[in-house]
């Protein structure tokens, strides 16, 4: 049975959180939230930034890293396996504004080695034909 987009990120949402947990990745915006959201290190050991606010300890790195990917390909497998790549594409152009910024490089940057520019283009307008 096909699952829906939303089964499918939320199931990566929940295997994302279990990977921070086991890595001790946590997010700060301040110095306030850093050290209220901060995980223990070992000795000698220090932090290292993901960007976007992650943070975690270095010697978890390799874990984190290896982690993601193996997450990314699950994902990418169930988006393909589901027929749910157009339904992808769209929910980001959603998520970020692309109709009502008139930008959707955010989301062709995202989307770099898995769709060109041109398919993304295209499914974002015939999909708005059709809504």
């Amino acid at each position: 049975m096909a699952r829906s987009l939303g089964e499918i990120r939320k199931e990566r949402e929940v295997r994302m959180t279990a990977l921070f947990e086991k890595t001790g990745t946590f997010f700060a915006f301040s110095n306030e939230q850093f050290e209220k959201n901060k995980t223990p290190l070992r000795e000698g050991e220090k932090y290292v930034a993901l960007g976007n606010g992650g943070y975690l300890p270095k010697g978890n790195v390799e874990a984190f890293r290896s982690g993601f990917e193996e997450i990314d390909k699950w994902y990418d497998g169930e988006i393909a396996d589901n027929g749910m790549g157009e339904a992808e594409v769209m929910y980001e152009i959603h998520n970020h504004e692309c109709y009502y910024t008139g930008d959707f490089e955010d989301v062709i940057e995202m989307f770099e080695g898995k769709y060109t520019r041109e398919e993304i283009m295209k499914i974002a307008y015939s999909k708005q034909k059709e809504g």
